[in-house]
C-alpha cells in the first residue's frame, strides 16, 4: 500500500520505510533559436533546467536516481547541446548513477527552445526534510532572487553544488528553493505546511515578491544554536529572515 502526497512542488510517494520523490521544471524561449527571448548557450539551458528539478529533490532530503528530459526541439543540434549540459552538470557535482532518458521533436521544425525535466529520487522515510520545522527555529535565506539576464551577471546565485551541501547538512531541518513565485510565496507555503507563523526579521531591502528564476536562492530552517554552522555552509550571502512561532 502506498500513499502519494504533494509537498510544495514535489510529489512524494511513500512505500513502507522508503520514499520516492518526483520533481520537474520547464523552460521556454531561452536558448539559441531565432525566436528565443533570452539568448543563452543551449548547454546553459540544460544545466539550469536540471539544477532546478534536482534542487527540489535535494531540498526535501532525496537523492536523484532517474531523470527524464522532454525537449520540444530537434536532437541535432539543440538537443545534443542541452543534454550535454545536463550530463556535465551531473558529473561536475558528483551525481553519478542517475539513469537518463528523454524525447525530442523530430517531426516539425522549431524556432524557439523548449525544455522539460522530470527528476525522480529515493530516500529512507526518516531522512526526508519534510515537516521538520518547529516553533523556535530560525528561517534564513542563502543567495538573492535573480531572474533573466541577472542570472548571467551575478555570482551570488546558488549552484547545484550548493544544493548538494544543503542536502548533506544535518543542521538544516527544511529547505525551500525559491523559483518564479518569489520569497514571500515560499514563506507562506512554509507557514502552511508547518502550521507556524513567522516573526519577520528582514527589512524591505529584499524584494520578497521578485522571481527567484532558476532556484537562485534558497530558504532554510534551522535551530538557533546552529545558525553559525548553517551561515558558514556556503560561500553565498546569508540573511536571517525571522523565527517560527
Amino acid at each position: 500500500m502506498h500513499m502519494i502526497e504533494k509537498y510544495r512542488d514535489v510529489l512524494i510517494i511513500h512505500e513502507g520505510d522508503v520514499a520516492f520523490a518526483v520533481s520537474c521544471d520547464s523552460t521556454g524561449a531561452i536558448g539559441e533559436k531565432e525566436n528565443d527571448v533570452l539568448k543563452v548557450d543551449a548547454e546553459m539551458v540544460g544545466r539550469a533546467a536540471i539544477k532546478v528539478a534536482l534542487s527540489e529533490l535535494l531540498c526535501v532530503g532525496v537523492w536523484p536516481i532517474a531523470i527524464s528530459d522532454t525537449l520540444s526541439n530537434e536532437m541535432n543540434p539543440t538537443g545534443i547541446k542541452v543534454i550535454d549540459g545536463m550530463k556535465k552538470e551531473l558529473v561536475e557535482n558528483e551525481i553519478y548513477d542517475v539513469a537518463l532518458t528523454g524525447s525530442t521533436e523530430e517531426n516539425f521544425p522549431s524556432t524557439m527552445t523548449g525544455v522539460g525535466v522530470t527528476a525522480i529520487g529515493r530516500a529512507a522515510k526518516e531522512d526526508l526534510k519534510v515537516r521538520k520545522a518547529m516553533a523556535g527555529m530560525e528561517v534564513g535565506l542563502f543567495g538573492y532572487p535573480r531572474v533573466g539576464q541577472e542570472v548571467l551577471r551575478f555570482n551570488d546565485i546558488l549552484s547545484l553544488k550548493d544544493y548538494v551541501k544543503i542536502f548533506r547538512c544535518g543542521e538544516i531541518a527544511e529547505a525551500i528553493p525559491v523559483g518564479s513565485k518569489g520569497i514571500k510565496y515560499e514563506l507562506d507555503v512554509l507557514k502552511f505546511t508547518s502550521g507556524l507563523d513567522l516573526l519577520r526579521k528582514y527589512d524591505d531591502e529584499i524584494d520578497d515578491g521578485k522571481s527567484g528564476g532558476p532556484s537562485t536562492c534558497c530558504i532554510v530552517v534551522y535551530k538557533e544554536d546552529d545558525r553559525q554552522i548553517v551561515k558558514n555552509l556556503l560561500d553565498k550571502p546569508f540573511i536571517r529572515l525571522g523565527r517560527l512561532f
